[in-house]
């Protein structure tokens, strides 16, 4: 738990795990842009239609404001197959991480 603003704890360990590859003219599919300098309301996963599918949850977001279970984002830090992202160098889930990002969809009421 740290004391700074609950999305910038979230942001700043989506730009220390995903940035390096979901940014402008990176590696990662879609829009997203998960840099920590970006407004979260530019970023472009909130609401936003998932690129490499919905995981089999119907109606899946890349963040569903409020949803954890309905957002692919939280779905894929939380997997170990093949779907799990970071898709590289790791081997098992960062649980304080994946709190940490539950934590901040779940506080979200709506995109902003």
């Amino acid at each position: 738990q740290g004391t700074a603003p609950l999305e910038d704890r979230a942001k700043s360990h989506l730009h220390t795990n995903c940035s390096f590859c979901h940014r402008p003219g990176g590696t990662g599919l879609g829009n997203a842009d998960y840099r920590f300098a970006t407004p979260f309301a530019a970023m472009g996963v909130c609401d936003a239609t998932p690129q490499s599918g919905d995981l089999g949850v119907e109606g899946a977001r890349v963040i569903t404001p409020g949803d954890p279970a309905r957002s692919v984002l939280s779905l894929r830090v939380h997997a170990l197959d093949s779907k799990r992202m970071p898709p590289l160098g790791s081997s098992v889930v960062d649980e304080q991480g994946v709190a940490l990002i539950d934590s901040f969809i779940t506080s979200l009421q709506g995109c902003p």
